[in-house]
């Protein structure tokens, strides 16, 4: 009996561990960011990895990074030789990496012209005229395993008091707060290229965001539309595998992580923003130069100014 009691002992104590140690698992999200230059080129990238755990946690996450600084308070954190070791509160767990070597999945390029000539865009700030934008989109063929299961959106926005007559025939255009932000959807896997032009004045702008997700697809809403369309039609019995399909290239596949194979994600996203174009800066007019005041001189100053004093 006692040995019986024992073992049923033990083999509780080793279920509570597994529960305990299925309870301390953390789920990591990891989010690329990326600063351009108002032409598309690369300046900087840095990552924040994002752990979530309800319980007490220690983890270990992987990637090689120039640099590395805890964003929030934690228990531990250590980084060497591309390994990051972590001891976190219950709640959420952040660090921000700089990574060494690595190439966005995408290639991008923004051009501008102004009354129809390519203008570059530190000539812009300030200019009134006939503004032209234009911005390319292309997967890089190393980076397929990130391009062809994340879905980007690409936003302009432009000051209402500044930029009139907006044409932008593929954007979706939303008016909030005397801004105009005009919004691009660009499939998986897909390149893209998009131009809008406004009539300008006194020009400025923040810069040109874009953002890659994993996209959620309510698939059974999308069937149904199909189906309904086709109802009656050779193709309805067609439409469900052909739905299926279609949908299941929209959303992508779960992706790995950007900065080592051994990371498991729950998420992966890239955030990139390009330099905008300032507001012109007033002219400064220089202040004149100050009038010489006659030298007052007492009666005793010039009495020793005849002596050379």
């Amino acid at each position: 009996m006692k040995r019986i009691f024992r073992n049923a002992t033990l083999l509780l104590m080793v279920l509570m561990m597994l529960c305990a140690s299925a309870a301390a698992q953390t789920q990591k999200d990891e989010v690329v960011y990326a600063l351009l230059s108002a032409t598309g080129e690369v300046k900087n990238i840095y990552v924040v990895n994002g752990f979530e755990s309800e319980t007490q946690a220690s983890g270990t996450d992987y990637g090689a990074y120039s640099q590395t600084q805890a964003l929030t308070q934690t228990e531990q954190f250590s980084y060497q030789d591309g390994e990051a070791s972590f001891t976190m509160a219950p709640g959420r767990f952040y660090y921000q990496g700089t990574p060494e070597g690595k190439q966005l999945p995408w290639e991008m390029k923004l051009s501008y012209t102004l009354d129809g000539k390519d203008t570059a865009p530190e000539a812009l700030s300030g200019a009134s005229g006939k503004l032209g934008i234009s911005f390319e989109v292309k997967p890089r063929a190393e980076g397929a395993a990130y391009s062809q299961n994340l879905a980007m959106t690409a936003t302009i926005t432009l000051k209402g008091n500044r930029a009139l007559n907006i044409q932008a025939d593929k954007a979706t255009l939303a008016f909030a707060g005397g801004d105009v932000t005009a919004s691009y959807v660009i499939l998986p896997g897909q390149e893209a290229r998009y131009d809008l032009s406004a009539d300008v004045t006194d020009f400025a702008m923040a810069g040109v965001q874009f953002a890659a997700v994993r996209m959620g697809v309510d698939k059974a809403m999308y069937q149904g539309i199909a189906a309904k369309a086709l109802e009656g039609s050779p193709f309805a019995t067609a439409v469900g595998g052909m739905m299926e399909q279609f949908l299941a290239s929209m959303q992508g596949q779960p992706t790995a992580s950007f900065m080592d194979d051994r990371n498991a994600v729950r998420s992966l996203q890239f955030v990139f923003m390009a330099e905008g174009i300032p507001e012109k800066k007033p002219e400064v007019t220089p202040a004149p130069a100050a009038e010489a005041k006659p030298r007052e001189d007492t009666m005793w100053q010039r009495l020793l100014s005849l002596f050379g004093g």
